[in-house]
């Protein structure tokens, strides 16, 4: 899927929200896609900004447009024996059947893989959809070094176990690029900061010789 492909069906979803009235403050957590006969079918998930636990599934086809999260239901039994019934399983259950990534924020990335490490054992029951999933992570560049550095916490390196990638120099690489980028912040923050001062110290001077 092309970037402005993908942009479309982002700009498509975020008119459908807006649209439906459903919502006061949405905050948009992914957004899957799947074409069926000649159509787009769209999974998001919505969070209230100011109460991020009101979290709702948003699919505008369907009869029921809107579920709070806490009403989803795995639509097979061996996944109900296998898994709490979460959002993060149900994004791997759409996976599996073929739904494809628009959009997902970092945070939700960070709690599907904290769903895949707590079911590990039992996880490769959503084969085509977990190597669907890890292969869009090593493709973006999202590996267990740069989401353990984000979250201040620790991720195996799924990639390297589902898909048999070695990622460790790639991970390497993305963090050095992180503590750059923050460097050149910080540093742009030091020189603001700086002019600030001499200016403040110009009018100070000024002032106490006028």
């Amino acid at each position: 899927m092309i970037f402005k492909t993908r942009v479309e069906h982002l700009e498509n979803v975020l008119n459908e929200i807006g649209n439906s009235n459903l919502y006061e403050y949405p905050h948009v957590d992914f957004v899957l896609v799947k074409e069926i006969n000649g159509k787009d079918y769209y999974t998001a998930g919505i969070s209230n900004e100011i109460n991020p636990d009101e979290s709702f599934l948003f699919r505008p086809k369907a009869r029921a447009k809107s579920i709070p999260i806490q009403n989803l239901r795995y639509e097979k039994q061996e996944y109900k024996k296998l898994f709490k019934e979460c959002i993060e399983g149900y994004v791997l259950q759409q996976m599996q059947k073929g739904y494809k990534i628009i959009y997902m924020s970092i945070d939700f990335h960070i709690e599907l893989w904290g769903f895949i490490d707590n079911y590990y054992h039992s996880i490769d029951i959503f084969d085509d959809g977990l190597i669907y999933y890890m292969s869009f992570c090593y493709g973006i560049g999202l590996t267990s070094t740069f989401l353990s550095h984000y979250s201040c916490g620790y991720f195996p390196d799924f990639i390297h176990d589902f898909l048999g990638e070695v990622t460790f120099e790639s991970s390497k690489e993305l963090v050095k690029t992180m503590i750059e980028s923050n460097n050149r912040m910080i540093t742009s923050l030091e020189l603001r900061n700086e002019l600030c001062y001499k200016i403040l110290d110009g009018r100070t001077e000024n002032e106490e010789s006028s």
